[in-house]
């Protein structure tokens, strides 16, 4: 106990959104590094709520563009690879302009399979994380996404993100 004890007193605190992307790999050799996509389900769309209510969707929002930023992707190409390995779904760029990326997401992470559809669109999160990313590709300029269509918000065929660049 006293030897666990001096390990912590070495511990300097930091603030966990200093965080970058790379502290933040999980090392986990049994359980590996996945979690089950109900968790997030659990934690966004029914935690979050409880916590934050009507606020829970631009609170996502934000979450996600944070999490845009973190990648730092420097092309629509590797950002469209990076979601890939992220497993937020399947992808699909139908837009793709200086001034608007509109991005088609498959068996999207936080929605696809919710039944009967909640009545409103709840994948704030992936529209923050595109948003986000393409601030850190277009520098100098403001993205802003919105989700236009869901698969288990609204019984879409896919959730569809309409970002502009501003």
């Amino acid at each position: 106990m006293a030897q666990q004890n001096d390990v912590l007193k070495k511990i300097t605190p930091r603030n966990p959104a200093d965080l970058a992307l790379a502290n933040l790999m999980p090392r986990r050799p049994t359980m590996g590094p996945d979690v089950p996509v109900v968790l997030w389900r659990v934690l966004r769309l029914v935690s979050l709520h409880d916590i934050l209510g009507d606020e829970t969707p631009a609170i996502a929002y934000l979450m996600g563009k944070r999490l845009g930023a973190m990648l730092g992707a420097k092309t629509i190409e590797e950002l469209h690879e990076q979601l890939t390995r992220m497993k937020i779904g399947r992808l699909d760029l139908s837009v793709n302009t200086p001034d608007a990326v509109h991005l088609a997401i498959g068996e999207c992470l936080t929605c696809d399979g919710i039944t009967p559809p909640i009545g409103r669109a709840i994948c704030q999160l992936e529209a923050g994380v595109i948003a986000g990313a393409l601030e850190t590709i277009y520098p100098g300029r403001k993205a802003a996404g919105e989700e236009t269509k869901c698969i288990g918000g609204l019984g879409d065929d896919v959730c569809l993100i309409e970002c502009r660049i501003i």
